[in-house]
């Protein structure tokens, strides 16, 4: 699959290579022909540095010495970049998961049926309200409130589309 640096011109090692007419994925090497059908610009790197993870691409005879370590300080600076970005992902998953699993463990209130009514009927209307571990059981009352408060806000504006549109409606059927 193609990288950033693949198109041509970006990456450096453009300037040692040709791309393949008719092969979007080719190319040919400057030095000593050889035309690398697949792989692109990357495979065309392990051609020239004779670091082949895969001991795939046959080595270029005719490099010159500085090409070839030019190139290898170059794949040694992308791996070393891949590693970084690696181990900061993995970082970052690292502190998500404590922080979703430490932190924000959420606590259901025994209370919370009995402030709301009590009824034991299953009518399917009972809010069921969780709480941030840390939360103080004195904010949880003002929790509650503005959770309420915000259903209501959203309800009404729901009902008032609704009454708009069948007005609408009416209206037209009326016309």
């Amino acid at each position: 699959m193609a990288s950033g640096s693949s198109i041509m011109g970006r990456d450096p090692c453009w300037k040692y290579c040709t791309p393949m007419d008719g092969n979007k994925n080719g190319t040919v090497c400057n030095y000593c022909g050889l035309a690398i059908k697949s792989g692109e610009i990357t495979r065309f790197k392990f051609h020239l540095s004779h670091t082949d993870p895969n001991s795939n691409t046959k080595k270029c005879p005719n490099v010159p010495p500085e090409v070839k370590q030019e190139i290898r300080r170059l794949l040694k600076e992308k791996n070393k970049a891949k590693a970084k970005k690696a181990a900061d992902i993995e970082e970052i998953r690292s502190e998500l998961q404590d922080t979703m699993g430490r932190r924000h463990r959420h606590v259901t209130d025994e209370d919370d049926e009995e402030n709301l009514g009590g009824d034991d009927d299953d009518d399917g209307n009972d809010d069921v309200y969780m709480y941030p571990a840390d939360m103080h059981t004195d904010e949880r009352h003002a929790y509650r409130e503005a959770l309420r408060a915000s259903k209501a806000v959203e309800w009404n504006r729901q009902q008032e589309e609704h009454f708009v549109k069948g007005k609408r409606k009416t209206s037209i059927i009326l016309i």
